[in-house]
């Protein structure tokens, strides 16, 4: 029985040691990649009037190159959480769509021999609000229309990435699109999945 249990345990540190080995030669990929992303988004900085709800969930598609190690560029298109527009009574005036479209530098850091990287991207974006009415009389009484707004403006984001196998790997990763008063600020806290086409 002693002797089960001794060879049980030496199979799993010779496993460990194994996993470690492979892990520590693993070669991050490099190439083009696509990448999903999902979460929780907010919106900040609007000069909307009434009482508005901002928070919710949004997503995010890019489509990259990576260079070795050190160096990314990609475009993306972020859709975040509508914002709500209602009055003081708490009747729905109005629905904004937010949305942006971006393109950036992505500087890479690989953490030793190990399948871990950390990233900060930084860019441009533009930042897109399609305001529709829902209801006429609500909208009319705080003066909203139905307009669409947008405006250029910085973008930057920093994340954490794992590889999973040479062409696939998960993040984590917060990113920000900045506005003005008219589209606000968009911020996106997600996680997903990047293929690398290598």
């Amino acid at each position: 029985m002693q002797g089960n249990k001794l060879l049980a345990k030496l199979t799993g540190v010779a496993l460990l040691c194994a996993a470690s080995t492979t892990f520590a030669v693993m070669s991050i990929p490099y190439g083009w990649y696509i990448e999903g992303n999902l979460g929780s988004s907010n919106l900040t900085n609007t000069d909307y009037p009434g009482s508005t709800s901002s928070s919710g969930i949004g997503g995010n598609a890019n489509l990259g190159y990576k260079f070795m190690p050190y160096f990314g560029t990609e475009i993306g298109y972020t859709q975040y959480a509508n914002t709500s527009i209602k009055n003081s009574k708490g009747t729905k005036a109005a629905t904004v769509k937010n949305y942006s479209y971006d393109i950036a530098g992505k500087g890479i850091l690989p953490i030793a021999e190990s399948p871990f990287e950390l990233f900060a991207k930084i860019g441009v974006a533009r930042v897109n609000a399609k305001v529709s009415v829902n209801n006429q009389t609500a909208a009319t009484g705080l003066g909203v229309s139905s307009s669409n707004h947008s405006t250029t403006g910085l973008y930057y984001g920093l994340g954490a990435q794992y590889s999973l196998i040479n062409a696939l790997a998960l993040n984590v990763q917060w990113q920000r699109a900045q506005g003005n008063s008219t589209t606000g600020n968009e911020d996106l806290f997600s996680g997903g999945l990047t293929f690398i086409f290598g």
